[in-house]
């Protein structure tokens, strides 16, 4: 659906200014969808709860990285992907960053224009993809612009229809984006210049996000690749095993669920 407005209800508020419950990338802070709050409501009085702002913001998919007491999110206006940061008690806007994002072709519309991912907030930067394949590197405090990809003109990505889909992932000093394309369908990028760290592989580009795993002491990246799921070493982008998962038009669209019985 299109995201026509923000609604903050109360039990938000008190998870985003409880700084050991950041949730500051797309699935939380190990990209699984849990948290570790407690003493959240059961139930919710009568009536429902209190709303405490609402604000309109524009078209899109993106949902909220949280930290600090601030809310990051993406919209969509016009030809301009728009990166926002609002307080998260007051709804207030903090900072905007807003870019020329027009698509390079007619895109499928029918489900909206996106953005579609979701910021990634770590250290002094926020992370950011829009539809149209543009990666920024934007100072946290200000929206500067640090450094900027365009992951299709520069690299050759894969082009979807509906447009970029994936939410950076942070490892160690780097940033991991899915790509695709020739010897690019994973690459890594250093947080502070954007310079490329690595990249490899020929896997076409799918709508899943990457996801960190440790298996028996050895960490992985786990990507839903389009017709193939591969886990790769982070260091270095080294192919560790792979195996096929196709599906019509490439939609493998998920992240990765990774259980402790290390089963994927």
């Amino acid at each position: 659906m299109k995201s026509a407005c923000l609604l903050l209800l109360l039990c938000g508020v008190a998870f985003a200014q409880t700084p050991a419950n950041d949730w500051a990338q797309w699935g939380g802070p190990q990209r699984n969808f849990k948290s570790s709050s407690t003493g959240l409501a059961t139930s919710w009085p009568e009536g429902g709860p209190r709303k405490l702002w609402s604000r309109p913001l524009g078209d899109g998919y993106s949902s909220i990285a949280v930290t600090g007491g601030k809310l990051f999110t993406m919209y969509r206006r016009g030809e301009q992907d728009v990166v926002i940061v609002l307080d998260a008690a007051t709804g207030k806007t903090i900072w905007e960053y807003a870019y020329d994002a027009p698509f390079w072709k007619e895109p499928d519309m029918s489900n909206g224009p996106g953005p579609h991912a979701t910021p990634l907030v770590t250290g002094n930067y926020v992370f950011t993809t829009g539809a149209t394949g543009k990666l920024h590197c934007l100072h946290k405090q200000t929206g500067r612009q640090v450094w900027a990809h365009d992951l299709f003109k520069e690299f050759g990505g894969t082009v979807r229809p509906n447009g970029y889909s994936c939410s950076p992932m942070a490892y160690q000093n780097t940033v991991i984006v899915m790509v695709g394309g020739v010897g690019n369908a994973l690459m890594a990028f250093n947080q502070k210049d954007g310079a490329v760290v690595w990249q490899k592989h020929d896997f076409k580009n799918s709508t899943s996000s990457p996801l960190l795993i440790n298996v028996d002491g050895q960490e992985q990246l786990v990507a839903f690749m389009f017709g193939e799921i591969v886990g790769v070493d982070p260091n270095d982008g080294a192919l560790l095993w792979q195996h096929p998962h196709e599906t019509e038009f490439g939609l493998n669209t998920m992240t990765p669920v990774w259980g402790a019985d290390n089963l994927l």
